[in-house]
């Protein structure tokens, strides 16, 4: 299986184009709404993530952010999702397709045993505590 990290407007493009069997990680932030694909019979099933993309509560001078930390909640539902998946092509994406997405798709790949092919449109920076908490839902 072919695991694609990337924007949420270039999963917008992907989901519309796919011709092969797909399934999709949508990781939007906690006051988002859920993205909308387009109708495209080759998505078997989308699994809607709300997490922000922190790490810390406070920023390097102290000042918080505002907004809730990622929480095991969060990730409810990852570990069916993806002992469930048949498809060929995961399509797994945040805003920008670097850290929250890059994180979640480092730990499908542990989980599934690092045998799918990682494919990333940017470099990434994976989201340490978005990763820790996604394999935790996953069991490793």
């Amino acid at each position: 299986m072919t695991i694609d990290i990337c924007s949420q407007a270039e999963a917008l493009e992907l989901a519309e184009e796919t011709k092969e069997k797909t399934e999709i990680i949508s990781i939007t932030s906690l006051d988002e709404r859920d993205v909308k694909f387009p109708d495209n019979p080759h998505i078997q099933e989308i699994l809607h993530l709300k997490c922000n993309d922190l790490e810390e509560e406070y920023d390097e001078e102290g000042i918080p952010y505002g907004r809730p930390l990622p929480k095991p909640e969060d990730f409810s539902g990852l570990r069916e999702f993806v002992s469930r998946l048949t498809c060929e092509y995961l399509i797994i994406h945040c805003w920008e397709g670097t850290s929250r997405s890059a994180a979640v798709a480092a730990a499908v790949y542990e989980y599934r045993g690092r045998r799918d092919t990682l494919h990333t449109r940017r470099v990434s920076a994976p989201n340490t505590l978005v990763y820790r908490l996604a394999c935790r839902e996953l069991g490793i």
